[in-house]
């Protein structure tokens, strides 16, 4: 989870793993990226959340296939920051269809069913049209607005760390959206659950805003 630092998350790391594969922009473990953030600095007041440096360091590659052409890659960071480029039909820069920069806002440990259920499943808070906390009112972005609750998408992202440790992380996901003044506040929530793991999991919230492959620079 990206709440805890990932090294410590995903456990020693197995002998023999093979080294992750490069991403979008030849970005990969160990490896900077630089980003532009001034546009997000001038409405910095207005946001949920701080925001985080402009230098990303990668720790973690996660990567999911969503569909036969679509592919997530997110690169993380000991500081739980992650970068997520979505890819259709390759990696390469004509590829890239969205880069998205997030936070961690919030981790949510659900400890009965009754308390799963207010978050996970058929009128859970995942798949709301709305979610709203801190003052902060986020409209969900899929379906139409007239539906009080739609069906999360589901994937595992493969994620392998720098130690070379891999885990198949499943997630149900739905993202929300509000705008501030110039630009739009991204809102994930999602359940995330480890699956060589008997815990359930957790839901997870994470704010993020839109880049573009301008805004990236590997260093």
């Amino acid at each position: 989870m990206v709440f805890k630092a990932l090294k410590d998350f995903f456990g020693s790391s197995p002998e023999g793993t093979p080294a992750a594969e490069p991403g979008p922009f030849g970005l990969t473990l160990n490896r900077a990226v630089s980003m532009d953030l001034l546009g997000l600095q001038l409405e910095k007041e207005s946001l949920a959340l701080s925001l985080p440096s402009e230098t990303l360091i990668i720790t973690g590659h996660g990567v999911a296939r969503l569909d036969s052409q679509s592919i997530i890659h997110r690169f993380y960071d000991d500081r739980h920051t992650m970068l997520q480029v979505l890819c259709e039909g390759g990696t390469g820069d004509e590829c890239i269809r969205e880069i998205m920069l997030f936070r961690p806002w919030d981790t949510v440990s659900p400890m009965s069913d009754a308390e799963w259920r207010l978050w996970d499943g058929p009128s859970g808070k995942i798949g709301a049209r709305q979610y709203s906390v801190d003052g902060y009112a986020f409209e969900r972005v899929w379906g139409e607005p007239s539906t009080p609750w739609i069906q999360p998408s589901e994937f595992t992202e493969t994620v392998q760390t720098d130690d070379g440790c891999i885990r198949h992380i499943h997630q149900k996901v739905m993202p929300y959206k509000r705008d501030v003044r110039s630009l739009r506040e991204n809102l994930i929530l999602s359940v995330e659950r480890d699956l060589a793991s008997p815990d359930p999991g957790a839901v997870i919230l994470m704010i993020g805003y839109g880049l573009s492959p301008a805004d990236i620079k590997p260093v």
